[in-house]
């Protein structure tokens, strides 16, 4: 039998991890697509919020105070600016013309692979693909434990030898595993139409995609011996 040290609740799935104890968990809010307020507004309960420049928008939106501003301000809304300045919050602002973008220098203040810690990036998906990708891999890339996620959709790694959980509150239409290494071998997923056992997935050809939910308590389990493997969850297509 798995046990399950580490348990985090989103509004629409809660994960549960077998490999490492969580201590802090953080929801930062970038400047992408927003999620509905109603689960952004749930996503922040005992959670540090941080906010990424146009997400502050987001945030405002919902009636969240964040504790942490980081940006270089071209995206931020006047108002919304000036908001931030009248709360106690700490400021990282960034020139406008730097090498990373202002997500990237968001996540390069938790410490690489520091298993204690869980990131909850909303505000990641939609806008532009260059962004996306850039998000992507550098999530990936420094093997941080968290998520993207928002109510249409949710993205996570497994980095070599992890077992995850996943208990859905309501099945969402796809569920894809997109590998971010070259290979992602003993791959096992269950509770689903097709089925993986000790499976090698290649980054050259995704084929792990389009699966869906077929287990009677709406529970998948999903094994991941070597590799970064990305976990993909759909709920609804988004608006364009």
């Amino acid at each position: 039998m798995i046990r399950y040290p580490s348990v985090i609740s989103l509004p629409n799935l809660q994960l549960y991890f077998s490999h490492y104890k969580i201590r802090k968990e953080y929801l930062l809010i970038a400047g992408g697509r927003p999620p509905a307020v109603s689960w952004l507004q749930t996503a922040a309960i005992n959670r540090a919020v941080y906010c990424i420049d146009h997400g502050a928008d987001a945030c405002r939106a919902a009636g969240l105070v964040p504790s942490v501003f980081i940006g270089d301000c071209d995206s931020i809304s006047t108002d919304t600016r000036k908001w931030i300045r009248t709360l106690d919050v700490e400021i990282s602002q960034f020139p406008v013309e730097k090498d990373k973008t202002d997500t990237q220098l968001a996540l390069a203040r938790f410490n690489d692979g520091n298993k204690d810690e869980f990131i909850i990036l909303t505000g990641g998906f939609g806008g532009r693909f260059d962004h996306l990708f850039s998000l992507l891999y550098s999530f990936a890339g420094t093997k941080l434990q968290g998520c993207i996620a928002d109510d249409c959709e949710c993205m996570f790694f497994l980095h070599d030898t992890d077992t995850v959980e996943l208990e859905l509150q309501t099945a969402p239409k796809s569920i894809s595993l997109l590998p971010f290494s070259p290979q992602c071998t003993g791959v096992c997923l269950d509770g689903v139409h097709w089925p993986l056992h000790d499976a090698v997935l290649s980054q050259n050809n995704p084929y792990a995609v389009s699966n869906r939910l077929e287990s009677s308590d709406n529970r998948i389990t999903l094994q991941n011996e070597t590799g970064i493997l990305g976990v993909y969850l759909c709920w609804q297509t988004p608006k364009a």
